[in-house]
């Protein structure tokens, strides 16, 4: 887990009258009432997963029914795992604090409204996010004289404000003002928790880390790079993989990147009996990391990758599985709560789902088989490299000297509750990129990568509806000799049927349609 660990706080208005905690156990982690002690009021349903899964991996769904009527449609929910019930619940709880704490901080904050030139004119260059650096959807319209909404940033090597766009800086559209349509869907990626802001910061950056050294290199575009852990394992992450073998769990533990020194890895696999999985969507499962320390990464991956088996089977497998292991009504009450915003949600991927958990196991197997579970070669385990980082803010200086030291710029937006105890923040590194795949977002450094592979979803020539250009800096066009152009059509086809491995819709709703639609016919 990610030791997502807020100092103690005091324990008068944590579990106070305007809060109901159901399902968690009575003697709570100090970690787990710093976080309760933050949100707002509500009732807190928590009960573990693991009953959904022989791999028994410690996993507990936390949700947040708010009592505030203007989160209409707002339904908080996280999913922690761990080594114990207790690392579980504590990585549930900061994950509903790392979902709803920007909005609670963003919204009442003042949003400047210009252009990017314009904002340059009054507060300078560097004080102002140039929107050709964050990794707009290839073909996008916008640029520098775009009419935008900001709100401030923190430059974490100096501690200026630096405005970024709220289509960057906004993880929900709760935050945005009335009628504000952004450049493109909005992402949690780069979130981070913990007991401080440095904590917190280094958390959302190893994810950025991550994501943008995985995403051209697994999933659809899987690499087939399987690691050879024949040598320089732990006790405990090697009795995982046993045990996991042992279940007639096939885990495939895969090498990404070892750029900037850290190890990037993940970790996907399938029963060897198709029929033994929780629900066919289990079989997508995928365990992810990025941090110095190379066995810490994979420990964690195989941790995640057995904790998304029971995430995935949970919320897209059929209702009667959910309501299995949920108090009475529970599912019931989610999707009424969140029915409002269900409608919002992007209609290719509860599509895409839909298809999905409508199909058998065997033809879930087979989209995979190509891909996801595709063995190409082989690295060795102790090849990755590691540095021993001794707890949360070690990663995170790790991560932050060396992206700094390679040009990046660390920025981040600070939704920390006031008054200490829990820092959450929105962590921003122009340049390093995400949802190249399903939304198109693409910038130099990932436009780079395709050319050095010379692969063609990046051509040069004349633009066309699906060959968009990528929005660059004019100096990063001439380092990359001219107008790269995206091939929205190629990327649409390489991913096919394999799209709800990037965008997943709200708990519960692909099985929610199915139902209702199965009542009507």
């Amino acid at each position: 887990m990610d030791q997502r660990t807020p100092a103690p706080r005091p324990r008068a208005h944590g579990l106070g009258r305007s809060r109901v905690v159901e399902g968690l156990p009575e003697r709570l982690p100090d970690a787990v009432r710093a976080y309760l002690d933050v949100l707002p009021p509500g009732r807190i349903v928590g009960f573990p997963l693991a009953p959904l899964d022989r791999t028994g991996v410690p996993c507990w769904f936390v949700s947040l029914f708010l009592d505030d009527p203007a989160f209409v449609g707002a339904m908080p929910s996280g999913i922690g795992y761990g080594a114990t019930d207790d690392e579980a619940i504590i990585g549930g709880v900061a994950e509903i604090a790392e979902n709803l704490m920007p909005s609670l901080a963003l919204i009442p904050r003042r949003k400047e409204r210009g252009s990017y030139r314009d904002l340059v004119r009054v507060f300078g260059a560097g004080s102002v996010a140039d929107p050709l650096t964050l990794g707009l959807p290839a073909g996008s319209p916008v640029g520098r004289d775009t009419m935008l909404e900001w709100t401030p940033a923190v430059r974490a090597r100096t501690g200026e404000t630096v405005l970024m766009p709220l289509d960057v800086a906004a993880t929900d559209y709760f935050e945005l003002s009335e009628g504000y349509v952004p450049f493109t869907n909005l992402i949690t990626n780069g979130l981070g928790a913990g007991p401080d802001v440095a904590f917190a910061l280094g958390h959302g950056l190893l994810e950025l880390l991550q994501r943008d050294g995985n995403g051209l290199l697994f999933r659809a575009l899987d690499q087939g790079v399987v690691l050879d852990v024949s040598e320089g394992l732990g006790p405990e992450t090697r009795g995982m993989l046993e045990r996991l073998d042992a279940l007639g769990i096939r885990a495939l533990p895969k090498f990404a990147s070892d750029e900037f020194g850290f190890a990037n890895v993940y970790c996907v696999g399938y029963d060897r009996d198709p029929s033994r999985a929780p629900a066919p969507i289990a079989l997508s499962a995928c365990g992810e990391a990025c941090d110095p320390d190379r066995e810490r990464a994979l420990r964690k991956a195989l941790l995640e990758f057995q904790a998304a088996r029971v995430r995935k089977a949970f919320g897209h497998g059929p209702l009667a599985l959910a309501r299995s292991i949920t108090p009475p009504g529970y599912v019931d009450a989610f999707i009424e709560k969140a029915l409002p915003s269900l409608d919002k949600e992007e209609s290719r991927a509860l599509s895409a789902m839909l298809h999905w958990i409508d199909a058998p196991a065997e033809t879930l197997r087979e989209f995979l088989a190509g891909t996801v579970y595709s063995e190409r070669s082989t690295k060795p385990f102790t090849a990755l490299p590691t540095t021993p980082a001794a707890d949360g803010q070690a990663r995170g200086r790790l991560a932050r000297e060396r992206l700094e030291a390679a040009g990046f710029d660390v920025l981040y937006v600070d939704a920390s509750p006031p008054g200490g105890g829990v820092g959450i923040v929105k962590a921003i590194v122009p340049g390093l990129e995400v949802e190249t795949m399903s939304y198109y977002r693409i910038g130099e450094r990932n436009a780079a990568k395709l050319i050095a592979r010379d692969h063609p979803l990046i051509r040069f020539g004349q633009e066309s509806e699906t060959l968009r250009p990528v929005r660059l800096t004019p100096e990063a066009r001439e380092r990359l000799g001219g107008q790269p152009l995206f091939d929205v059509a190629l990327a649409d086809a390489i991913v096919g049927p394999l799209y709800p491995l990037y965008r997943e819709p709200e708990s519960h709703h692909a099985p929610f349609r199915l139902e209702r639609r199965g009542r009507a016919a």
